[in-house]
């Protein structure tokens, strides 16, 4: 059941393309994402997002009035890359939304360059898959022509994405100006600013001028000091309180604080001197 398709997107491109699991999935003909379960860089294979799409694809199997479509419900991830490779394995587990058929396995999907300067990239798809329940009702070929059907369509729309953006990457690299326009706008630049070199010296020599002959006409303005008053000559002796200036005497509660200790512990010690006049006692 294995089949290849080639796209007009380079090689390193569509790699990228096949590990974006989300991406991936919604490039999908068919599939409808429920919901992308994020799973730690750690736990997931190197070099790729270990992400898990929950979803549910309609598949198209036989043609005409014989065929059917199935409905299956469940989750895909990467399972396994190799970017040297260029190899990638995905994980498929799903269930029929109506009845007790499944569809579980991988799809191998290797990636190589094409083209002579490698522009085109070959993808080959080898589903390995095991089905059950109303999958059965239809043989190997109907189901070989739907999943090549699919796998194509598929391939496609996701390289479609991704050559919109290489044509984009590309249109921003034309319209970068080359480096010979660089260095001629360099050199235009540089002589504009060596032109205009005198003209700012003689603007500065003109204004140095016009300052110093301001400066002759006109001297600067002294303002009047007023005498200071001095406090130590006041009649009153707490007019520094007054003011609002007493940190000069910061020491003075210490001092007071220290001399009201003293006093109250020599109080206690003369009482404890005399026979009962302590009432106070400790239990042991």
């Amino acid at each position: 059941m294995a089949f290849e398709v080639e796209v007009p997107v380079r090689h390193r491109t569509m790699w990228l393309a096949f590990t974006d699991p989300e991406k991936m999935a919604r490039a999908v003909p068919g599939l409808t994402v429920d919901a992308v379960h994020t799973v730690p860089p750690a736990d997931g294979p190197e070099g790729v997002a270990g992400d898990v799409v929950a979803g549910r694809l309609k598949l198209r199997i036989g043609a005409g009035g014989a065929g059917a479509t199935i409905t299956y419900r469940g989750t895909a991830c990467i399972a396994g890359a190799e970017a040297h490779k260029g190899t990638l394995d995905i994980a498929v587990d799903a269930a029929q939304a109506r009845g007790d058929g499944a569809l579980a396995g991988y799809l191998r999907v290797t990636l190589g360059p094409a083209g002579d300067a490698g522009e085109r990239t070959v993808i080959s798809v080898v589903p390995e898959l095991e089905l059950s329940g109303r999958a059965l009702e239809f043989g190997r070929a109907d189901w070989h022509e739907a999943v090549e059907t699919l796998g194509a369509a598929w391939i496609e729309t996701l390289a479609a994405e991704y050559r919109a953006a290489e044509e984009a990457d590309g249109a921003d690299g034309a319209d970068e100006p080359s480096e010979a326009g660089q260095v001629d706008e360099a050199e235009e630049a540089a002589e504009a600013e060596e032109a205009a070199v005198p003209a700012v010296v003689e603007s500065l020599s003109n204004k140095s001028g016009e300052s110093e002959s301001e400066k002759i006409t006109n001297p600067p303005i002294v303002p009047a000091v007023s005498p200071a008053l001095d406090e130590s000559l006041s009649d009153d002796p707490l007019a520094a309180v007054w003011s609002g200036r007493y940190e000069k005497n910061r020491w003075l509660p210490l001092i007071t604080a220290l001399t009201l200790f003293l006093l109250i512990k020599r109080r206690r010690r003369h009482r404890a001197d005399k026979a009962g006049a302590d009432s106070s006692f400790r239990m042991e």
